[in-house]
């Protein structure tokens, strides 16, 4: 029995020999101080100049779309307000048609033209416009209202022999 144990010991004292046994390595080479220094340092620097230039190039895509945002609003708002001014000069009679020339009164149209100071005065900055630039602006938008545009179609179908409205009716 004594021999049993003996050799029960000894069979476990060679497995777990065996187990434990790591097999021979080979030679190995530290790498790690060949990217001490300065190399770790160009790599980081690389490292931060992109993350910059992300960060740059977002910023500069976010100030543009909103910059684009900005104008299209000042560019709506000055749009409206000068489409409503001349469509308001019209509906007031400041406005005259005599034929295809337009004649609107100087005091209308300033006072027209001067409420742009106190209802779009972002827009007009934004622009650089003066009142005299609104001036001029209503004034080419005025052709656009209906009713001087139907104004000047008549004016032209009259002043044109060719349409059917400038020859005179047959006799039957």
């Amino acid at each position: 029995m004594r021999r049993c144990f003996s050799a029960a010991s000894v069979a476990s004292v060679l497995l777990f020999s065996a187990l434990s046994i790591v097999p021979a390595q080979a030679a190995a080479i530290d790498v790690g101080q060949a990217f001490t220094g300065g190399l770790v340092d160009a790599i980081n620097g690389a490292i931060s100049a992109g993350i910059t230039a992300l960060v740059g190039w977002v910023a500069w895509t976010v100030k543009t779309k909103f910059n684009v945002e900005i104008e299209a609003k000042h560019r709506d708002a000055l749009t409206a307000f000068l489409n409503r001014q001349a469509s308001s000069l019209v509906a007031k009679g400041a406005v005259k048609v005599q034929g295809l020339k337009i004649e609107v009164g100087n005091d209308a149209l300033a006072v027209a033209a001067n409420t742009a100071l106190h209802a779009i005065p972002d827009a007009l900055k934004f622009f650089g416009l003066t009142p005299e630039v609104i001036q001029k602006r209503i004034l080419d938008l005025l052709p656009q209202q209906p009713a001087v545009a139907q104004a000047q179609a008549i004016a032209l179908d009259v002043a044109n022999p060719a349409t059917p409205s400038g020859v005179p009716a047959r006799a039957a």
